[in-house]
């Protein structure tokens, strides 16, 4: 048998109530702030003058944190738990109708 933590497929699930919100670094918040626009993590390293290997290295950190498998997963949760709170009006062009 495998010595690797399993990871229930409820650990994915929103909404899981006993666990308490992640505490994120501003980096970590920025990072998700800005994969939340669309950003890759070449144009987030750019935009934080960093590498791209510190961008990925927050975002394994996130995921850890928020005891997911992906970005979006953990983009999910971020939202969810209030740790960033996305203006959805902010990401539509003015021209798209309501």
């Amino acid at each position: 048998m495998s010595k690797h933590q399993t990871i229930d497929a409820s650990d994915d699930a929103p909404g899981n109530a006993d666990t308490l919100p992640a505490q994120l670094t501003a980096k970590e918040t920025q990072t998700l702030m800005w994969c939340s626009k669309g950003k890759t993590s070449w144009e987030i390293a750019r935009i934080q003058n960093c590498s791209e290997s510190t961008v990925n290295f927050h975002f394994s950190n996130i995921r850890r944190k928020f005891a997911v498998r992906s970005r979006s997963a953990a983009l999910l949760k971020a939202i969810e738990s209030g740790a960033i709170s996305v203006d959805l009006t902010e990401s539509r062009g003015t021209d798209e109708p309501d």
